[in-house]
């Protein structure tokens, strides 16, 4: 039985690695790519590597997706080296993945994953916001949060789209483990 127990244990930390190698990679695509650009306002992107954390919540752990919330940050950080990213970014990070984790039970009664990818990526911009007044020392950036909210409530529903069409089949990956239907 200890032994069925560790192989869970590496099977779960194996997709934990593999779902922060795809937010890394994923970020850094974002980054590069230049379709930011396509984007006129400032600090607003695609938010894809939320699917990855949302894909290790639902699929493996809640630690787990909040290990990649918190690693991926620091790991973009050790590349860019702009620390006032990171801080933007771990704060949006933290507070985005808490809210996966509360909205996590109304999946499938009240949120397909665009409505819970949604309401991530706008606490994801809370906290942006939140890092930048305390960056700057001003709450005038409170009056950037609406169009930051309108932003991140499209891309996120984006992202959830695309997770209601992948997380079923990792589901099926895992064994059925989440509960998917596919």
């Amino acid at each position: 039985m200890q032994l069925q127990d560790s192989k869970q244990k590496i099977k779960n930390l194996s997709f934990c690695a593999l779902f922060l190698a795809a937010s890394v990679i994923i970020s850094i695509a974002e980054s590069v790519s230049g379709v930011n650009a396509l984007i006129p306002l400032p600090g607003v992107r695609l938010g894809f590597c939320n699917i990855a954390v949302t894909a290790c919540m639902y699929l493996v752990s809640i630690p787990g997706a909040f290990a990649i919330s918190v690693i991926r940050p620091l790991f973009m950080f050790v590349l860019t080296g702009n620390p006032v990213s990171l801080a933007m970014s771990m704060c949006g990070s933290v507070l985005s993945c808490t809210s996966l984790f509360l909205t996590k039970k109304l999946y499938g009664k009240t949120f397909s994953f665009a409505g819970v990818s949604c309401i991530s990526a706008v606490f994801h911009s809370i906290g942006q916001i939140i890092a930048a007044m305390i960056i700057m020392g001003d709450t005038a950036l409170l009056w950037y949060l609406p169009v930051l909210i309108a932003a991140s409530s499209v891309a996120g529903s984006v992202s959830g789209c695309i997770m209601n069409l992948i997380l079923p089949r990792f589901s099926v990956m895992l064994g059925g483990k989440a509960g998917f239907t596919a």
